[in-house]
């Protein structure tokens, strides 16, 4: 299993990338997921995991590059779950944001991946409430 960072996408790894967010209920079976291509150049960093020749499983970053970074997207195959590759993505992710001197790094983690997060050296910041703009405003 080879991580690697990512900077473009291929045809190829764009649609396996698609089939992962997919699987991972972040977009409709055979969903608009154009929009993948687009969100791995725009990162700070994207990792892939990588069986030969095949994106197996991903995650990105987003940061301003000097002091905070939130890792978002860590999603691997059904099919090659319960292997560690989850884990090794994140942490070759904490690494690299290391070695370019971030040293706050967050993520929000879907319901249930609280142990995960937890092993990997994550923490709960009870407090802290996650805001998502709606759409509209009051005035």
């Amino acid at each position: 299993m080879l991580i690697r960072l990512l900077s473009t996408l291929s045809d190829g790894e764009t649609v396996r990338a698609a089939r992962l967010y997919a699987a991972a209920g972040w977009t409709g079976e055979g969903g608009d997921c154009s929009f993948v291509r687009a969100a791995v150049a725009g990162s700070f960093l994207a990792a892939g995991a990588f069986e030969g020749e095949q994106l197996v499983g991903m995650g990105r970053v987003l940061s301003d590059g000097c002091s905070d970074a939130y890792i978002q997207d860590v999603v691997v195959d059904p099919g090659f779950r319960g292997r560690g590759i989850g884990g090794r993505i994140v942490m070759f992710l904490v690494g690299e944001l290391q070695a370019r001197g971030v040293d706050w790094i967050a993520l929000v983690g879907e319901p249930g991946t609280e142990n995960f997060y937890a092993r990997l050296g994550f923490e709960r910041k009870d407090g802290f409430v996650l805001w998502k703009w709606n759409g509209s405003r009051e005035e």
